[in-house]
């Protein structure tokens, strides 16, 4: 079942067919749905090639043991860079 499209989306749809940009709400849709398939498909990408790095690095040995200190180490810097103002990367915050 597809929920009602909020007023502010229909509007904002609406803007882009009357822009003469589009030919009518289903163009619009089609491309926004495309988008966001290829946001997807560039997402999967990235964690396929992540994940290759990750084991290639396991194979040569290269490999730090997760233990309950690690994590708490992780979560104490991840704390004192979210106080700084610092961004996650993008490859931790899928």
């Amino acid at each position: 079942m597809i929920a009602r499209v909020p007023a502010d989306v229909q509007a904002s749809i609406q803007a882009r067919v009357d822009s003469g940009q589009y030919r009518d709400a289903g163009e619009v849709m089609r491309e926004a749905l495309a988008a966001l398939d290829e946001r997807e498909r560039e997402q999967q990408e990235r964690l396929r090639d992540l994940l290759a790095v990750g084991v290639e690095e396991m194979e040569r040995g290269e490999v730090v043991e997760y233990t309950p200190e690690l994590r708490a180490e992780i979560r104490a810097s991840a704390r004192r860079r979210l106080r700084a103002g610092e961004q996650p990367s993008p490859d931790v915050c899928l």
